[in-house]
């Protein structure tokens, strides 16, 4: 087998760029699995057949929905190491309940052979720049990406949370809209690619950044902030430069909010699985004592077994303090972590003990679910049940002082013994008054 990167021998400069990849890809899966992946149930992949680069979208379509091929850190991680042309993957602006959680304009040069490229690949540039330029006053971090070293850009935007389909794509697409006064020969293709999808359709991936599948070239970042320095970061500067972009809020008029949602919203309840959260520690995971944010312990018994036949009938969603930024106060000597780098560590825990999950929820307040499974959970139904509150105010206080759940309880059950008492004499005078 040819050592990595062996076709880039004779290219010094090259070789360098790619080890730079290849040694920082731990860190860009972790930026790409929380910025960039949309969805983890279907991606594009590279090929190489016969010789020749082709492009599939994987999984087979029998095996979508299983949960057997899943974007994990792994694909990721040999993405950006970009050892092979095979590993290489795009991934999909749309979530599978038509959210996005970025944007882009592929401002592409389409054929580099033509006699007028050179003029092409400059109005390809000045369109990106401008655009980029407009982002930057209305607050976003854009990103120009050189993606092949021949004139084509891509114009990337990270958002600061998910955002309805619609309302991402208008944006993108107003945006774009002055195409032709930059002298472009058509219009640049966006993503999100359409402002409404249809159950089962895939529109088509955006190339994630680093090695190119066909060009010798990585993807070059424009420095907004060169001032007699390279315009073009490459290497260990480009990555850093894309992991320290800043997602930003994406602003649109409350009435298209509105409608967007409610499509969201109609589209996810005839699509989607029920979710059903379930806790990390003390139900998949050993727990005994806080060792630290990131520090999380072996499957319990069962654990496996349990979350696959769960995920035949329901979404799980590992819900979990650890990703609560309020967690820290019982542990102020430890370092504080950002929810998202939590995100991404419960995610490796579960991916290498194969747990199948459709997310790690990290945001504030409580997940909609239909049902929580937590170790420390405590039942309250009174609607339902009469006695509730009490059964609730015992098993709370178990959880909280177990020297004190037996006063509880018994509490409890004298009260419950004196209802019945009290019911039954009622009853006997009812009786006799007739």
């Amino acid at each position: 087998m040819a050592a990595p990167f062996s076709e880039f021998v004779g290219n010094k400069r090259l070789l360098w760029i790619a080890q730079e990849w290849d040694k920082n890809s731990d860190q860009l899966a972790e930026w790409a699995m929380e910025h960039l992946v949309n969805r983890r149930d279907v991606w594009g992949q590279y090929t190489i057949k016969e010789g020749e680069v082709g492009f599939v979208t994987l999984p087979i379509p029998e095996r979508r929905g299983t949960g057997s091929d899943m974007v994990t850190m792994q694909k990721l991680r040999r993405h950006f190491s970009g050892r092979a042309v095979s590993h290489l993957i795009s991934l999909h602006s749309i979530s599978d309940h038509n959210t996005c959680k970025w944007f882009a304009v592929d401002i592409d040069l389409h054929d580099p052979n033509v006699v007028n490229a050179d003029e092409i690949a400059a109005a390809n540039l000045a369109a990106a720049l401008e655009w980029a330029r407009r982002l930057r006053e209305q607050l976003f971090d854009p990103c120009v990406i050189d993606t092949n070293g021949r004139g084509g850009y891509h114009l990337l935007t990270l958002l600061d949370h998910e955002y309805p389909l619609a309302d991402v794509y208008d944006y993108v697409n107003e945006l774009r809209s002055d195409w032709d006064k930059f002298g472009l020969p058509r219009k640049p293709e966006c993503f999100p690619p359409r402002r409404e999808v249809a159950e089962g359709h895939l529109p088509y991936p955006l190339r994630v950044p680093g090695r190119h599948h066909t060009f010798p070239h990585y993807s070059r970042v424009w420095n907004f902030d060169a001032v007699g320095e390279n315009e073009w970061l490459e290497g260990a500067e480009a990555i850093e430069a894309l992991i320290a972009l800043r997602p930003a809020e994406l602003k649109v008029a409350p009435s298209v909010r509105k409608t967007a949602r409610t499509l969201v919203k109609k589209k996810k309840e005839t699509k989607r699985k029920p979710r059903v959260c379930v806790d990390l520690d003390g139900v998949l995971a050993k727990y005994e004592s806080w060792r630290g944010p990131d520090q999380i312990g072996p499957p319990l018994p069962g654990a496996l077994e349990f979350a696959t036949s769960l995920s035949q009938i329901a979404d799980i969603v590992i819900f979990t303090t650890r990703c609560s930024q309020e967690h820290y106060g019982e542990h102020s000597t430890t370092t504080l972590v950002s929810p998202g780098r939590l995100k991404i560590r419960i995610i490796d825990w579960l991916e290498k003990y194969n747990f199948p999950y459709a997310d790690v929820y990290v945001g504030q307040g409580k997940p909609h679910a239909l049902a929580f499974i937590d170790d420390r959970a405590v039942n309250c139904s009174p609607q339902k049940d009469p006695d509730a509150f009490d059964k609730a105010l015992a098993a709370a206080g178990a959880l909280v002082n177990p020297r004190s759940a037996r006063q509880l309880q018994t509490a409890t059950e004298t009260k419950q013994a004196s209802n019945g008492k009290t019911k039954r004499a009622s009853v006997k005078k009812e009786l006799v008054g007739r």
